[in-house]
């Protein structure tokens, strides 16, 4: 019986095989990591471009009477790589006041979509020439891969997706 638990003991044979098993899957959240933040960061851009587009026909007084969902049409128009946009979107615009510069919760615009309907929470406040504005724009976004949370420093809600936000401040043009 030792000669041949010795024997057992000394066989190389399938050492490839547990090296394969170890590594094949952290090579492979390491791959799918890297899609999605890839992805992440493409609709991230996209967004902000698009935010930062609408902003700035904001800024010189373009829409005579701006609300929620014009600026959400209008920034969900210029977005690539994102599904359901007008309804995963919320935009928030805010006057800062000068004196205290205080600033609104950084969790408040983005989209729950943890209840049957989706409810986005838009604050419009166009504001007057030259008030200094806060606006807020928040996008709820699939993730590609259902595991991605578990690669990746991100919190999916109960739809497995995950919010990407951009904020600008602007101060309204005299007209």
């Amino acid at each position: 019986m030792s000669k041949l638990f010795r024997r057992y003991k000394r066989d190389e044979d399938g050492t490839s095989t547990v090296e394969f098993v170890i590594l094949v899957p952290l090579l492979f959240s390491i791959f799918v990591a890297t899609l999605e933040i890839g992805m992440m960061m493409s609709r991230w851009s996209s967004i902000d471009r698009a935010a930062d587009m609408v902003i700035r026909s904001l800024r010189l007084g373009q829409y005579a009477n701006p609300n929620a969902e014009l600026l959400r049409r209008e920034i969900c128009n210029r977005v690539f790589l994102v599904e359901n946009c007008f309804e995963n979107t919320a935009v928030d615009i805010r006057e800062i006041n000068r004196a205290t510069f205080q600033m609104p919760d950084e969790d408040e615009p983005c989209v729950t979509r943890d209840d049957e309907v989706i409810q986005p929470v838009t604050q419009i406040t166009p504001g007057q020439q030259n008030d200094l504005m806060l606006i807020r724009v928040c996008v709820t976004v699939d993730a590609m891969f259902p595991t991605s949370s578990s690669a990746l420093p991100i919190q999916l809600d109960a739809q497995g997706g995950y919010a990407l936000s951009i904020a600008s401040v602007y101060v309204n043009e005299p007209s």
